[in-house]
């Protein structure tokens, strides 16, 4: 469980990361990628919220259950957020 906590981690950041590098190499005028990248932002933060405690406490190896359970929330909320159609 400590590796799918991690490798689930390392996908946030290499999805992340690649949806910032291409909206900023995005032709969008100035306020599409302003609000672009003021999303982005949103959801590195929610992510943040609930996958630095999932590593903590996959690192120090205490609690896998939850670490895993944490890690797999932001997931979920994407999921549930695009089902009611918001995004």
């Amino acid at each position: 469980m400590r590796r799918a906590v991690f490798a689930i981690c390392l996908a946030y950041a290499l999805l992340y990361g690649g949806a910032w590098i291409s909206t900023v190499n995005a032709s969008l005028d100035a306020a599409g990628r302003g609000m672009a990248l003021g999303f982005l932002t949103v959801g590195m933060g929610t992510t943040a919220i609930f996958a630095i405690p999932a590593l903590i406490l996959a690192i120090s190896n205490r609690a896998l259950n939850w670490a895993l359970g944490l890690s797999l929330v932001p997931a979920v909320l994407l999921l549930v957020v695009m089902a009611m159609g918001v995004v």
